[in-house]
C-alpha cells in the first residue's frame, strides 16, 4: 500500500523552499538580468531608431520642399526668361520696321531729289535748246545778228510764253 501524505513533512519543505530559493536567484542572476538589459538596450535602440527616422523624414520633407520651391522658381524663371525674350522679339521687330521705314524715306527723298536735279538739268538743257533754237529763228526771220542782250531778252520773253502756257 502506498501512504499518501498530504502535508508534507518540514525538512522536505525547507529544502523545496530552499531549492527554489536558490533556483530563483541563479535564474534572477543568469537569465532575468541579462535578458532585462537586453531588452533594455534593444528599447533603447529602437527608441534612437525611430527618433532617428523621424529626423531623417523631417530632413526628407525639408528637402523635398525645397526641391519643389527650387523647381518652382526655375518654372517661373524660365517663363520670365521667355517673357523678356519675347518682349525683346517685339522691341528688335518694332525697331527693324521703324529703321527700314527711314531707310525707305531717305532713299525716296534721295529718289525726289535726284529727280528734282534730273528735272532742273533737263529744265537748262531744254532751255538752253529752245533758247539756240529760238535765236536761230529769230536772226532768220529778221535777218540780222541780235546783241547778247537782246538775245536773252528774247529767250526770256520765249521761255515765260512757254511756262505759262504748260503751268
Amino acid at each position: 500500500m502506498i501512504d499518501i501524505f498530504v502535508i508534507p513533512e518540514l525538512p522536505q519543505l525547507l529544502a523545496q523552499w530552499g531549492a527554489t530559493l536558490i533556483l530563483f536567484l541563479v535564474v534572477r542572476k543568469f537569465v532575468y538580468s541579462p535578458m532585462k538589459s537586453f531588452l533594455e538596450k534593444r528599447q533603447n535602440t529602437i527608441a534612437s531608431d525611430l527618433e532617428t527616422a523621424k529626423i531623417k523624414k523631417a530632413e526628407a520633407e525639408e528637402l523635398k520642399a525645397n526641391y519643389e520651391n527650387d523647381l518652382k522658381n526655375a518654372k517661373e524663371e524660365g517663363n520670365r526668361i521667355i517673357e523678356e525674350s519675347r518682349n525683346r522679339g517685339k522691341e528688335l521687330e518694332r525697331q527693324l520696321k521703324e529703321d527700314g521705314k527711314a531707310q525707305a524715306q531717305q532713299i525716296l527723298d534721295k529718289a525726289r531729289l535726284q529727280i528734282a536735279k534730273e528735272k532742273e538739268m533737263a529744265y537748262r538743257e531744254v532751255k538752253d535748246s529752245t533758247s539756240d533754237m529760238a535765236v536761230a529763228i529769230a536772226e532768220k526771220i529778221i535777218g540780222e545778228n541780235l546783241s547778247s542782250q537782246g538775245q536773252h531778252a528774247l529767250v526770256d520773253d520765249f521761255l515765260k510764253k512757254l511756262e505759262t502756257e504748260n503751268v
